[in-house]
């Protein structure tokens, strides 16, 4: 009896090996691809088993989005957290900062996970249609508070927001396929000197 009472209980979740396991998930993801990797693939990628991811996670679109969300508390900030720019100069200069760590910093290897996230997210049912579109709209939230700090008005700091963001969306995937980068760099410096911080009345 004793036995038998000890195999039914769960063993305890070990923090410290699913804080490892999502590491090691979200550097696999970023080489081999969300859509293509099952999740058998993605654990002998891991140097584990699909038996243990199952056990921390349940299926792979769980262990994805607990990986990207991981990744955002990390990179991305809630609204009344943020650090607002002091000037136009300022806020100038963390958009090539950021663009940099998107690139080909830090944040380069989630950047590749997420839009291969939010482009799943467009299919009927999607598991990952929710996590995107909060996302999305924590990112529009983030930017419209910068420039609204920089005295820009409401509406004008929403619209140039939205636009950024889809933008930026569409400048990181031309970046990661360009065989030439230069111009992809080029461009985002016009965009950012030309459209979202050009003088507003």
């Amino acid at each position: 009896m004793k036995q038998v009472l000890q195999s039914t209980v769960p063993r305890p979740i070990d923090h410290a090996k699913r804080e490892q396991l999502l590491a090691a998930a979200g550097a696999v993801l970023a080489r081999t691809g969300v859509v293509d990797t099952s999740l058998r693939g993605l654990a002998t990628e891991m140097g584990t088993s699909a038996r243990m991811l199952v056990y921390y996670f349940g299926t792979k679109e769980q262990l994805i989005l607990e990986v990207l969300t991981r990744q955002q508390r990390n990179a991305i900030p809630e609204t009344d957290e943020l650090d607002l720019p002091a000037s136009v100069a300022a806020h100038r200069q963390w958009c090539f900062d950021d663009w940099h760590a998107c690139t080909r910093g830090d944040r380069r290897d989630t950047l590749r996970v997420v839009l291969q996230v939010f482009g799943a997210a467009c299919g009927l049912d999607s598991p990952y249609r929710e996590y995107t579109w909060d996302t999305l709209s924590l990112l529009t939230r983030n930017s419209k508070a910068r420039l609204e700090g920089l005295g820009m008005p409401s509406h004008v700091a929403e619209t140039r927001s939205r636009i950024a963001l889809a933008a930026f969306q569409g400048f990181i995937i031309e970046y990661f396929t360009a065989p030439d980068t230069t111009y992809v760099d080029e461009t985002f410096t016009r965009f950012v000197d030309e459209f979202l911080l050009a003088p507003f009345a």
